[in-house]
């Protein structure tokens, strides 16, 4: 460990071709390791049902799923943006350092490909594109304000126009680029260039707003309404802080935080990256107070985080923060390959926890003890995470059977109960419900057991749907809890009211 470090043994280039290739090799393996997902699952939905947006966020990463399914649907295959994601995020690195020291390009970029989150996110989510395109905004407009071609700032709207099709918080950058306007040493210029990002990020925007209008405020209802319902414990900013300082690992925390040091940046450049880290974390630490913050909310910003450690605290700084990511890392790979290599059928397991572990990872052998039963009967689970996984492998729609919750709704716009009335459903259960639950929606209810490598699950077979009785039973509750438009929203049509016929 000390030689690689050693930069007359080891010079920082080579130090990071060495790493990207290493890690890359790292991330084909648990891609290809990894057990499916639920919320992957679901995303792959979007992803054969190409819209202009979805229930929960807006549209990016359905649309790359729709390229890449186009070719195939290998798990590994389908993962592959978050593969490459953290390694051109590291290039990039490199190309916004290079010019200051080149030294410390490489350095950075090596520190980027061996955090935590970069090496193991190789998981396809809403928060892979938004990572991208909010480095991108960055890059760009980085360039920018160093004085390049004022063509940067129009390079930096349509990224951050990106970024906002991908997920809603690339708001927060939006913001911290307004913010550096106040430290900025040629303001009108930076005012123009900024004038500029709002015109071509805001037309891109408006696709999400359009969408939106004409989809019952889809996003807008889950987001800022039904998401946000439950007060936040006390104890949510310690959390919050606990969870970026995780995230942008503890040396690096610790570096930034001491103020020793002379900075090895100045001007522009330096201000920049200041004023990306304080007002992104700043206004998510104000957000802890009311919500928790997933760990998922600050991996567009990291990346920031470790530029600003470079330009603050240099070389020696950047050594010290590999150095104990290195063996930070190396501990969360250890415990994941034990995990995937844990022979748990072989563990003395409860028959509860035997079946969590095969509905966790396992549906693709679910389907296989279902698929005799399912022919000629309309395929249900009762929730979007099983539905999602078990139309992944059983190439055929899966919708939800009750209210399922607040979130990934997109089943709303696909399964037409209202075309189903007098149809047999087959419906997964992860956990045993009463007969109950069932009888009113059906002409005849039967419960089979299905055997799961040892794991017994129950499947319920519904013969003739009532669909009045669960239209007033189950989609009037669906649409007072999670469509209930607040008045003076603008709103031109919701589909789910339209449908079934609710004020």
């Amino acid at each position: 460990m000390p030689d690689i470090l050693n930069p007359s043994r080891y010079p920082p280039s080579r130090l990071f071709l060495h790493l990207f290739w290493v890690t890359l090799a790292i991330k084909l393996l648990l891609a290809t390791a990894l057990p499916l997902t639920g919320d992957e699952a679901y995303f792959f939905l979007w992803g054969r049902h190409p819209a202009l947006g979805y229930y929960d966020h807006p549209p990016m990463i359905g649309w790359w799923l729709t390229a890449l399914m186009s070719v195939g649907d290998a798990l590994w295959w389908l993962r592959m943006p978050s593969v490459l994601l953290s390694h051109a995020i590291a290039l990039g690195i490199v190309l916004l350092l290079r010019e200051r020291d080149q030294a410390l390009a490489w350095l950075t970029g090596s520190l980027y490909l061996v955090a935590p989150m970069s090496l193991l996110g190789v998981l396809i989510t809403t928060d892979t594109p938004v990572i991208l395109f909010s480095f991108l905004t960055v890059f760009a407009f980085d360039r920018a304000v160093r004085g390049r071609h004022f063509a940067w700032f129009a390079a930096a709207g349509l990224f951050l126009g990106l970024a906002m099709l991908s997920k809603y918080f690339a708001g927060l950058l939006a913001l911290a680029l307004v913010a550096y306007l106040v430290v900025a040493p040629d303001r009108r210029r930076t005012a123009l260039g900024l004038l500029l990002v709002t015109l071509l990020s805001s037309a891109l925007f408006s696709i999400n707003l359009y969408w939106n209008y004409t989809h019952c405020l889809d996003n807008f209802l889950f987001n800022f309404i039904t998401r946000n319902r439950d007060l936040a414990p006390w104890y949510n900013p310690l959390v919050y802080l606990a969870t970026l300082v995780y995230v942008v690992t503890p040396p690096v925390a610790w570096y930034l935080l001491r103020g020793k040091g002379r900075p090895a940046g100045a001007g522009r450049q330096l201000r920049l990256f200041l004023v990306l880290n304080l007002v992104p974390y700043g206004l998510l630490g104000l957000l802890s107070l009311a919500k928790l913050i997933g760990l998922h909310w600050l991996l567009g910003f990291y990346a920031f985080s470790f530029v600003l450690l470079a330009l603050l605290r240099g070389s020696d700084a950047l050594r010290g923060a590999i150095r104990f990511n290195l063996w930070f890392s190396g501990a969360h790979l250890a415990l994941v390959l034990v995990l995937l290599l844990l022979p748990w059928q072989s563990l003395p397991l409860g028959p509860e926890q035997q079946k969590k572990i095969i509905d966790a990872t396992r549906q693709g052998w679910v389907w296989e003890a279902v698929r005799p039963l399912a022919e000629g009967r309309h395929l249900f689970t009762r929730s979007y995470a099983g539905a999602g996984e078990m139309a992944y492998y059983a190439k055929r729609p899966v919708g939800v059977f009750g209210q399922g919750s607040f979130h990934a709704r997109e089943d709303d716009k696909h399964t037409r109960f209202d075309r189903l009335d007098g149809a047999d459903f087959l419906i997964f259960q992860s956990n045993d419900r009463p007969l109950g639950d069932y009888t009113p929606y059906f002409d005849r209810v039967e419960v089979r057991t299905i055997d799961v490598h040892g794991a017994k699950f129950s499947v319920v077979l519904g013969d003739g749907f009532r669909y009045p009785v669960y239209r007033e039973k189950v989609l009037k509750r669906i649409d007072q809890r999670f469509y209930r438009i607040p008045g003076g929203w603008p709103v031109g049509a919701c589909y789910f009211k339209e449908r079934y016929g609710f004020p």
